[in-house]
Formats: C-alpha cells, sequence, structure tokens
C-alpha cells in the first residue's frame, strides 16, 4: 500500500503545515498540570490531512509512551472512569518513558457520557492529553474547549504536495501529466491518503497494459485499448488460467466496477471440472470464501481496502478456466426492471396536488352529501309506514 510504504517516518517528511509543528513541540515539552487553559491541546483539520501522523511523529521524535483512546473502542462513562482515568496519575512508565494520551474523533463520540467523562479526564491529568477531530467548531466538544490549547492544520498547498507526487510518480514509474496532476490535487481537498490511493491505481489506467493474445503473450501497450475494453472479453481473461497474476491484476482495473459482478455470475459455470464431486465443490468453495472477502471489504467503504478488492477478486477466479459464454449479471437487469416498474407506475403528468383547505372543502362537501342521502331516505320510508297503518 502506498500509504504505508510512503508514510513520513520523520518530522522533516511531514507534509505541510510547518509552522505549528514548533509551536506544538514547545506546547508538549512545557506542559504544566497547574497551567487549567492549555492542559489538553486540540488538533484539527481536514480528513486525511495528517492530523494523527504529525501527533505520532512528534510524541515519538520526544520518546513518548503513546496511550490511544480511539473511536473503535468503547469509551462510554463506565470504561473512561475505570480505565482510562487511573492510566493519567501515571507520570512515566516503569522505563522512564513520559505518558501521553491521544484521544482519537473526540467529534465522532456519540457513547453517552463521553465528553463529561473526557472533562473530568482533562482537569485531573498528571500527563499530557491530545484531542484530534475534523470540526472543531462541533457543538458537542464545546465544554473541552476552555481546557484546550488550539492547534488547527490547514489544508496543504501544492507546493507542498507536488514533491511527494513527483517521488511517487518516478519511483513507481508511473505515467501521468501535469494537468492531471493538477486535478488530483484539486480532487484530493488536501487529503494526502486520497492522492496516494489514486496513484496507486493509476498505473492500471495509464502504464503499459497486457493485453491477452491467443497466439502468444505479447505485451501491447494502450491506454486507448481502456476506452474500447469490452467487460464480455476482459472477465472472459480474468477467468482464463492463461494470464499470469500481474495480467489479470492490469485487466481487473479496467472495469473494476462491474469485474466483482461478472465473476460473480460466471464463475460456477466456469469452474474447473474433476471426475469427483467432492473436487468441483472444493473448487467451488474456493471460489466462494474469495468473493465473500470481497463483499466484506466493500461493506466496510474503505477506499484503502480497494487493492484487496481486486486481489480477492482476482484469487476467486484461480479455480476457473474460461470455457462458457459470459453472461452479463442478472442482479443489474432485475435492478434496471424494477427501477423500470416503478417509474411505469407513477404518471406524474395524472399527479394532484391538494393543500390543506382543499382536502377541509371536499369533505365538506361529502358531508352534506351524506346529509342530502339520508333525508331522501327517511322521506322515502315514511309513506310507506303510513299506507301499512291505513292497511
Amino acid at each position: 500500500m502506498f500509504t504505508t510504504k510512503y508514510r513520513p517516518k520523520k518530522l522533516d517528511d511531514f507534509i505541510g503545515n510547518k509552522n505549528v509543528i514548533m509551536p506544538f513541540i514547545r506546547w508538549l515539552l512545557e506542559w504544566n498540570p497547574k497551567n487549567k487553559q492549555s492542559k489538553c491541546a486540540l488538533i484539527s483539520g481536514l480528513n486525511g490531512i495528517g492530523k494523527s501522523l504529525l501527533v505520532e511523529l512528534v510524541l515519538q521524535k520526544h520518546d513518548y509512551n503513546i496511550i490511544h483512546l480511539s473511536n473503535d473502542e468503547d469509551r462510554n462513562k463506565e470504561y473512561i472512569n475505570n480505565t482510562i482515568k487511573p492510566l493519567l496519575k501515571f507520570k512515566k512508565t516503569f522505563d522512564g518513558q513520559e505518558n501521553a494520551l491521544i484521544v482519537s474523533d473526540i467529534d465522532c463520540g456519540n457513547d453517552y457520557g463521553f465528553i463529561s467523562s473526557l472533562v473530568e479526564c482533562i482537569k485531573d491529568t498528571h500527563i499530557p492529553i491530545i484531542c484530534i477531530c475534523d470540526n472543531r467548531y462541533d457543538q458537542g466538544i464545546k465544554p473541552i474547549l476552555n481546557y484546550c490549547y488550539d492547534i488547527k492544520l490547514n489544508k496543504p498547498t501544492y507546493n507542498d504536495v507536488y514533491p511527494l507526487i513527483y517521488k511517487v510518480v518516478t519511483a513507481e514509474n508511473i505515467k501521468i501529466s501535469k494537468t492531471k496532476v493538477d486535478k488530483l490535487y484539486e480532487q484530493s481537498n488536501g487529503d494526502i491518503r486520497y492522492i496516494l490511493n489514486t496513484l496507486q491505481i493509476m498505473p492500471r489506467k495509464y502504464e503499459t497494459l497486457y493485453k491477452y493474445n491467443n497466439e502468444n503473450h505479447s505485451q501491447i501497450v494502450s491506454h486507448k485499448n481502456i476506452q474500447s475494453a469490452n467487460i464480455f472479453d476482459t472477465t472472459g481473461k480474468l477467468l482464463s488460467m492463461d494470464l499470469t497474476l500481474d495480467e489479470k491484476y492490469n485487466t481487473y482495473w479496467l472495469s473494476h466496477d462491474i469485474h466483482g459482478l461478472m465473476i460473480y455470475e460466471n464463475y460456477i459455470n466456469n469452474i474447473l471440472t474433476a471426475r469427483e464431486d467432492n473436487k468441483r465443490l472444493e473448487n467451488i468453495t474456493y471460489s466462494v470464501d474469495s468473493l465473500s472477502d470481497v463483499d466484506l471489504f466493500d461493506a466496510i467503504m474503505d477506499y484503502d481496502l480497494q487493492p484487496y478488492v481486486a486481489i480477492n477478486t482476482i484469487k476467486a477466479t484461480i479455480k476457473c478456466n474460461k470455457k462458457c459464454h459470459i453472461k452479463f449479471p442478472q442482479f443489474l437487469g432485475k435492478i434496471s426492471t424494477m427501477n423500470k416498474n416503478k417509474k411505469d407506475k407513477l404518471d406524474y403528468n395524472n399527479v394532484k396536488f391538494f393543500d390543506d383547505t382543499q382536502i377541509v372543502n371536499e369533505n365538506k362537501v361529502k358531508a352534506t352529501k351524506l346529509e342530502k342521502v339520508k333525508t331522501i331516505k327517511s322521506s322515502k320510508q315514511k309513506p310507506e309506514k303510513i299506507k301499512k297503518s291505513s292497511k
């Protein structure tokens, strides 16, 4: 993963916001539990800008022992009072390292009593507390602002990000034009992880791509081939046993948004046959397990996991070999039919909209009609009764 490979290892490599590093370090080294107005540091900024990374790099540089309280943990009042609060009384570890508490995503804390318990921790702490959030103006975190030293991270400039892009593009032999770099920076909105993930996928689109040839396995360059790629042909290549893993990986990214469904629709018909039914079921199970992993990664909706989605989709084709006609996913066809039926049921030209006064007037008209019907019926019944009595 590029996000791991090109992650800064030292403060000098941190991208952007150089002006806040020294004030942050000065606050950390001069931290005093008696200074009630700055017992906690609040680091805020856009998502993906490097807030957590900056905090970790600063603490690692000055040899602090980091205590984490992330959004993944159970951050209710009971957990904080029983687990976190006792740790705040120990300034150093047994090895002599000074302790520091990092609380991530405090603006996402929906746990009962989280902010109030955090305020109590800040009041009683004997170690520095560093809180991280995306939205510094969230009303939910207002109670802690009186105790915080405010550090705001701004969006990195183009000149800050360009050296990283140049480094990645050069090292990974990625072909990308200057205009695409400019567009990538604008789309990222300061999110460094987005830039790295996009660059990791880009070689599958702009670098030399493999195209399988029935006569030989020659490599053919082509950005043009991407435009003319047929999903039925590319799916057939993924199901074929003649391509290498790298070739399948490059082919997958030609239509990565639909290849998963195409494989799911066609893997059973193209599974490797065996004389024993048990062996064939083992092959099917192997593919099913891989596709299940794809569903799990997709459900997380994390852009960093897309390469794993690609690998597991390809893994599902290892026990396959193209031998049948490639079919389009029935799932998409059913959705299309359902949407079409919904549109047919709604005739927007004949839909009438009523306000409250119209409804009230209509109810009054209906009531008067019912009263007239009742009076007519009663008038018809009375003469009949008179005739019966005369007889």
